[in-house]
C-alpha cells in the first residue's frame, strides 16, 4: 500500500512568506512614494492654476466691455468698479436726406432720438423703465461723468434698436466727436478680494467712490492668498491698463498669476 503525503504550507512557511512579502512591499512603497506624491502635488497645482485662470478670464471679459473711462479703483488695490455696457451705436446728429429722423438736440432737453445700433442692444420692453441708461461722451471728469449722472439718462421700456426714448427729458452736456451713445445697466460691477476670495458683486451707480472693498458677492476664486488690482490710464488717454495679480493657495500648494487687461477709453 502506497503512502500519500498531504500537500500544503506549514505555519512557519506561511509566516516567512508573509514577512518576505511585507519587506518587498515596503521597499516598493519607498520607490513609489515620491512619484505618487509628485502626481498629487501636480494635480493640486493644476486645479489652482485653472481656478485662477478662469477667474481672471471672467474678469477680463467683463472689463473689456466697460464703459470708456468708467474703471474706478477702490480705496485699496484690493478692489475696483466699472460700468458695464450692454450695447451702443451712433445717435442721429442731422436729419435724413428726406428731412425726417429724430435728431438728438444738445441745445435743449430732449426725450427721444434715433440711433444706428452698432452692437446688439438689450430688450428694453422686457425691463422696467430706467433699468438701462444711455450715456454720451463719458470722460470720467466733472461735467462728463456717468457716475455723477452728468451725461447719463434712463431709457424707457418703449425704446427700440432704432429709437431711444428717455424716461425724462435730458440735455446732454457734450457732443461726441464720433456721435456715439452707449447703453449701460443701472448698476456698477465691483470686483473685490476682501475676505480671502475673489468676488464679483454689484451696487447702485454712485458719484461717491467705494469706501471699502466689499466681502460679499459671487465667489469666482476661493482661498486667495494674494491679490492686487492696479489701474493706469495716464500713459495714453485713449486706453488704460488694468494689472491683475492673483495668488491662490490650498493643501500646501500655491500659485500666482499676473495678467494685464487692455481697457478702451475712447468714448
Amino acid at each position: 500500500m502506497t503512502e500519500r503525503r498531504a500537500c500544503g504550507f506549514s505555519l512557519i512557511e506561511a509566516t516567512i512568506a508573509i514577512a518576505i512579502l511585507g519587506i518587498v512591499a515596503a521597499v516598493v512603497a519607498v520607490f513609489l512614494r515620491r512619484p505618487a506624491e509628485g502626481y498629487f502635488d501636480t494635480a493640486r497645482r493644476a486645479v489652482l492654476v485653472e481656478t485662477a485662470d478662469n477667474a481672471i478670464r471672467r474678469l477680463a471679459r467683463d472689463v473689456r466691455a466697460a464703459l470708456p473711462n468708467s474703471v474706478r479703483p477702490g480705496p485699496t488695490n484690493q478692489c475696483f468698479e466699472f460700468l458695464p455696457t450692454r450695447g451702443g451705436g451712433r445717435y442721429r446728429a442731422a436729419p435724413a436726406s428726406g428731412g425726417g429722423g429724430d435728431v438728438l438736440d444738445f441745445a435743449a432737453p430732449d426725450s427721444a432720438f434715433d440711433v444706428l445700433a452698432e452692437a446688439a442692444l438689450p430688450n428694453f420692453a422686457a425691463s422696467p423703465g430706467g433699468t438701462y441708461q444711455a450715456v454720451i461722451y463719458n470722460l470720467g471728469i466733472s461735467g462728463a461723468d456717468a457716475y455723477a449722472g452728468d451725461n447719463r439718462a434712463g431709457l424707457a421700456a418703449s425704446s427700440t434698436a432704432s429709437l431711444l426714448n428717455l424716461t425724462a427729458a435730458k440735455q446732454f452736456p457734450l457732443t461726441s466727436p464720433a456721435r456715439r451713445v452707449q447703453v449701460i445697466d443701472n448698476l456698477a460691477v465691483v470686483y473685490s478680494c476682501a475676505g480671502g476670495a475673489l468676488r464679483r458683486t454689484t451696487r447702485a451707480i454712485s458719484a461717491t467712490p467705494l469706501a471699502s472693498c466689499p466681502a460679499s458677492g459671487t465667489v469666482l476664486a476661493p482661498n486667495v492668498s494674494s491679490c492686487a488690482f492696479d489701474y493706469s490710464a495716464a500713459v495714453n488717454p485713449r486706453f488704460g491698463v488694468l494689472s491683475v495679480t492673483l495668488g491662490i493657495s490650498s493643501g500646501g500648494e500655491a500659485v500666482q498669476l499676473y495678467h494685464e487687461i487692455h481697457v478702451e477709453n475712447v468714448p
